[in-house]
């Protein structure tokens, strides 16, 4: 399984629900490599290894990287795509050799990992991005089997990307053997914006556990409002702080609270602009709580009285931030972006426009604190989690399809990209007996 930085931090909250499905599958031997492995880990279960093979390059090795990338036929194409599309800058032609000097890096770790334990049945890779990129590159020189991906946010909408550039993606969607999305728009976004193959592509939805008890609303005259992200551009905070201004001034017989949690560049200044637009408002206080552990955020949610969760991303997969809220009936406030229109209706809280107002997001709330459907909302806000966003059921059936995978001897994956010379998977002695054989992720 590779990683960004899990088990170590920041991030990638929600695969340590996911990570425990995968130590009490029997058929699975799972070993996760971060690229980035920094601090002290999180706990892994039992029967879950980790390794550094692919982690902390040091500073001479990114220098050789940089200087073998010159010369691989992959930042070539790349550039020759830039060249194509019109893209040329300094910005994107280096920003492709940083890329391409990571797939570089991170094929020799999984080079080295291979020559320690042996063949990798499945290449898992949580991300859709470099690593994966070596994995498939291996994958085509022998060394391993299968190559499967998930994509979510960051690694597939190209708003997300400086210069709305997904460095090398084009040349790489293709060699997969599965690609997992969140969503049907998801799905489709892959096929149109980088030309991936339908055949190619699941949905498989992430997934939340369901606790048996849910939170509880706030008393009469009291509003708590709950948003979880990074402090990005991205994620449009400063529409949250501005429609919550109007919000208390409005309706100065209520008591406006807001909590947000996650942590990121803009933390400090988020702070400071939530300071000075609520300053003078005698109903509304606020609270920064920064990173929380994943567990923490759950517990939250059934220790404290929530009556809505927010978001205002201008880009998203289908978050799990949203699906948490949820799962412990908290209607939700999102807009229509990538996939949150299939957890979040007017249903079960408000589905906003894609760019929505301070305006839109202050009738939003309204909506929910005065439309008399305060409860109907938070039962069908548990229900949405509980019929599609179940970790139990999404987990398992995701598992079954990795492991279905690992275990078939059909050869090549999604396609074959332009100048992407695929080597047929090698079948062993163990394949035929499937039953036994350790599926490395």
């Amino acid at each position: 399984m590779l990683t960004n930085a899990y088990p170590y931090h920041p991030g990638e909250q929600f695969i340590e629900d996911e990570i425990a499905y995968w130590a009490k599958n029997p058929v699975a031997r799972v070993t996760v490599l971060p690229a980035v492995a920094r601090g002290e880990p999180r706990p892994l279960p039992g029967g879950v290894a980790i390794d550094l093979s692919m982690a902390n390059e040091t500073i001479v090795a990114r220098f050789m990287s940089a200087w073998l990338a010159l010369f691989s036929v992959t930042l070539w194409r790349e550039w020759g795509y830039l060249w194509r599309s019109r893209k040329v800058g300094i910005y994107t032609v280096v920003r492709a050799l940083l890329h391409t000097s990571k797939v570089v890096t991170q094929m020799k770790g999984l080079h080295g990992y291979i020559r320690r334990h042996g063949e990798i049945d499945v290449a898992y890779c949580y991300w859709n991005d470099t690593q994966s990129y070596a994995a498939v590159s291996v994958k085509k020189e022998g060394g391993i089997r299968k190559v499967i991906s998930r994509t979510h946010g960051i690694d597939l909408h190209e708003i997300r990307r400086s210069h709305n550039y997904m460095p090398l993606k084009r040349q790489f969607i293709h060699a997969y053997d599965q690609v997992f999305t969140t969503s049907r728009q998801a799905q489709a976004y892959l096929e149109e914006t980088y030309g991936a193959s339908g055949e190619g592509i699941t949905v498989s939805p992430l997934g939340v556990p369901l606790n048996d008890t849910v939170s509880q609303p706030s008393g009469t005259g009291a509003l708590h409002i709950v948003s979880v992200s990074f402090c990005l551009p991205v994620k449009r905070l400063d529409r949250i702080i501005e429609a919550l201004r109007l919000f208390a001034l409005r309706h100065k017989e209520i008591k406006v609270a807001w909590t947000h949690i996650g942590a990121g560049p803009y933390l400090e200044e988020t702070k400071s602009l939530a300071s000075s637009r609520f300053a003078g408002i005698d109903n509304i206080s606020f609270e920064f709580l920064g990173e929380m552990a994943n567990d923490a955020v759950k517990k939250y949610y059934l220790s404290t009285t929530v009556d809505l969760f927010i978001n205002t991303s201008e880009s998203e997969g289908v978050p799990v931030s949203i699906m948490e809220a949820m799962s412990a009936g908290v209607p939700a406030v999102a807009p229509d972006v990538g996939g949150i229109s299939n957890l979040v209706s007017n249903q079960c809280g408000v589905l906003l426009g894609k760019c929505p107002s301070s305006e839109d997001i202050v009738d939003a709330i309204g909506a929910i604190v005065f439309g008399g459907k305060r409860e109907v909302l938070r039962a069908n806000a548990r229900k949405m989690v509980e019929e599609n966003f179940s970790s139990d059921r999404n987990y398992s059936d995701f598992i079954a399809s990795v492991l279905a995978i690992g275990a078939a001897k059909k050869k090549g994956g999604m396609g074959n990209p332009e100048g992407f010379e695929m080597t047929p998977a090698r079948v062993t002695r163990e394949d035929a007996n499937r039953e036994r054989k350790i599926v490395k992720l």
